[in-house]
């Protein structure tokens, strides 16, 4: 299983997109041409952040009580990289963590969000508004693995990396990325029409993650939900599953990441306490298409398939196009024609 870092990590130049004027539907009823609604939003900053400081980092990190919750023994032992590792241990850690925004970061980072909004703009893309994003630096060890994450619409990254004047086109693409999670929690239609391109169904109620998967379970920050399913074929029969992210072992000595023994975990919905592992679905790549090694889970996976089509468009990195061409063409036809992807 790849690491959390972005699965597209390499040094590459972004490309542009052909520019377009289309009709698109606003909530599947006024027809507005992009250019008007391009207008109608800010023409300054379309979308709405702001930068914390250190103190109020701390308190929105913490304000996430419901992710700490989750988390299981198996979990914490990771992280902490110690066997019996007790939540108020790593809270305290998290706290610690939390870092102030100099002034060359939060510049840097406005540079990153007026390029996206440029793209946005130049190609007459038409995305559903997105609530106010709050930006916190940390170091990013309290999610070990990672390059960024979310909760809500408050993005976590580190400013250093983010900044990085050899990581500028990286770091668009993960800025891209974070945000594809701040608009699937702003709009939850979006993210059923996200989800559906890869075949997965969004009910209203989670699922529950059984004794056997919850053992080895780890949380992830950018996945509120484990609410949809798709079909798979495992051993000749169509199974309906939801996703996880787990270990295949529990944490045994410092030094061990969860990456290096993790795996996606498909759980039937009908309540069986069993899981199978990606290796076990024939038809696994079919469903999440081949364009991103970070299938954990669907928000995952269209994450990074909504930011390869925003930043690249069409063509792909260096105009070499995807293996499933097919997911970014149903994400720029929504971002360029405004409509909802039909139910397979």
């Amino acid at each position: 299983m790849k690491k959390r870092i972005i699965s597209i990590l390499i040094a590459c130049t972004m490309l542009a997109s052909a520019g377009c004027s289309v009709t698109v539907v606003r909530d599947g009823n006024e027809k507005i041409s992009a250019d008007k609604a391009v207008i109608e939003e800010s023409p300054e900053r379309r979308i709405e952040y702001s930068f914390a400081t250190k103190d109020e980092g701390i308190d929105l990190l913490m304000s996430n009580k419901e992710y700490y919750d989750g988390f299981t023994q198996n979990e914490l032992d990771f992280k902490m990289q110690k066997k019996d590792a007790k939540m108020d241990e790593y809270l305290d850690f998290a706290r610690e963590q939390v870092l102030d925004f100099t002034e060359e970061e939060k510049s840097a980072i406005d540079r990153i969000m007026s390029g996206i909004e440029e793209k946005i703009r130049e190609n007459g893309y038409v995305l559903p508004e997105i609530d106010p994003i709050v930006f916190i630096s940390t170091t990013q060890k309290e999610e070990p693995g990672s390059a960024a994450y979310t909760h809500g619409t408050q993005i976590y990254f580190n400013a250093k990396w983010m900044t990085s004047p050899d990581k500028s086109d990286i770091a668009t693409l993960v800025m891209a990325h974070e945000l594809f999670h701040c608009l699937t929690r702003s709009n939850p239609g979006f993210r059923k029409d996200m989800y559906r391109l890869i075949g997965f169904t969004v009910q209203d109620e989670d699922f529950v993650i059984p004794p056997s998967a919850g053992e080895f379970f780890i949380s992830n920050p950018d996945v509120e939900h484990h609410n949809a399913y798709a079909t798979f074929t495992i051993d000749g029969e169509k199974v309906d599953c939801f996703t996880a992210f787990v270990t295949t072992r529990h944490f045994e000595k410092e030094g061990e990441s969860f990456f290096d023994y993790g795996t996606t975990a498909l759980i039937p919905i009908d309540g069986r306490d069993v899981y199978y592992t990606l290796e076990d679905a024939s038809d696994f790549y079919d469903v999440f298409g081949k364009n991103t090694g970070y299938v954990i889970d669907p928000e995952e996976c269209m994450a990074d398939n909504f930011s390869y089509a925003l930043i690249y468009g069409l063509d792909g990195i260096e105009g070499k196009g995807y293996e499933t061409p097919e997911i970014i063409e149903g994400i720029l036809d929504y971002m360029t024609g405004g409509v909802s992807v039909p139910s397979l």
